[in-house]
């Protein structure tokens, strides 16, 4: 049957269109297709016909687009944020805020220049996705997080799957370990569509390959992650989690997000020792080790209980002081973005 010419081009149109969209929404775990807690990932945050595009991220409220699933997502594995969680400087709240003005001297706050966060605000604001990119998690700068371990399959083993505590290389991705011995597994990226077995001969995960590897203690996967097998095990037993970062925009290594945002607050020591410019407001140094004669040793930074932090602390982790890998002072080394509540004597859920 003969076609328009103008049938063709809405043919071409919608391949092109398509062709974008499995561009545009790649998307990193948790917020994707495979995670069985967020079905139809896509759909749900984007409509097919009369929908933004592109503007989605620098549309009004855009916070109630990630809130929708944010506000109560205390079971799947994430924290929840209230709009009440927003900080009030001096008064509450645990979150640095998602909704306010960029300029504000009072808090030494301007405008951001990195690029991909610029063009993401809505009338001088900020909004979630000023910071975040809701599909890739590939930017460093915050810690990884690992999801809740579940097992998806059971073959009539009694066992667990523990994640070990995770490295800079870990990357977002999905794990599915499936045993096919009752003391070997092999797993996949993707939920099952595609798996890695074990070559023991070049001692590597291979695409395709049909040998699994040993179960045991710290076991490497194939991308930075450990885990560790415990109990007895089945042909058939499966377990799910993935492995994700916080989704930033642009990298935060060295606080560059924050400084980007609060220039005036990156000073040296030797400014404030100075006395300043008269005009600029003192701000604790940044970018500077602990070298000082009154200064304490990197060593011997204290835990609110008084003792070494790294040696007889509190045993809290959210309320140590950290620094960067270059053992300087950064602005996350007292500050954190979400789940903050300012108190020493918590853990807190991030």
């Amino acid at each position: 049957m003969n076609r328009s010419p103008h049938h063709r081009l809405v043919r071409v149109a919608m391949a092109i269109l398509a062709a974008a969209a499995g561009v545009l929404w790649a998307t990193d775990p948790p917020h994707d297709a495979d995670n069985p807690n967020f079905p139809n990932a896509c759909s749900q945050c984007h409509t097919t016909h009369h929908a933004p595009g592109l503007g989605l991220t620098t549309l009004a409220g855009n916070a109630n687009l990630c809130r929708s699933c944010h506000a109560t997502a205390t079971t799947r594995g994430f924290k929840d944020w209230q709009s009440s969680d927003q900080a009030i400087p001096g008064t509450s709240g645990t979150s640095h805020r998602w909704d306010a003005a960029t300029v504000n001297a009072t808090y030494g706050a301007n405008t951001p220049t990195l690029t991909a966060m610029n063009l993401r605000l809505e009338s001088g604001k900020l909004m979630c996705s000023t910071c975040h990119d809701q599909h890739s998690a590939a930017n460093p700068g915050g810690s990884t997080h690992v999801s809740t371990v579940t097992k998806v399959q059971n073959g009539g083993g009694t066992g667990t799957l523990t994640v070990n505590p995770t490295t800079a290389a870990a990357n977002a991705r999905n794990y599915l370990i499936a045993l096919i011995t009752t003391t070997s597994f092999r797993l996949s990226n993707d939920a099952g569509a595609s798996w890695f077995g074990w070559n023991s001969t070049t001692a590597a995960w291979e695409a395709g390959y049909p040998s699994g590897r040993a179960v045991g203690t710290a076991v490497g996967l194939n991308d930075g992650v450990t885990v560790t097998f415990t109990g007895t095990f089945a042909i058939g037993d499966r377990f799910r989690f993935y492995v994700s970062r916080p989704f930033l925009r642009v990298s935060n290594v060295a606080s560059a997000m924050c400084e980007d945002c609060h220039a005036s607050r990156v000073q040296t020591a030797a400014y404030v020792e100075s006395g300043g410019d008269g005009a600029k407001l003192f701000s604790h140094p940044v970018g500077e080790t602990l070298s000082r004669s009154y200064d304490r040793a990197p060593g011997a930074i204290r835990d609110a209980n008084g003792a070494s932090q790294l040696t007889a602390g509190d045993g809290l982790s959210t309320n140590d002081l950290t620094l960067d890998a270059g053992a300087q002072v950064r602005c996350l080394s007292c500050h954190f973005p979400h789940g903050a509540d300012s108190n020493s004597l918590t853990e807190d859920s991030r």
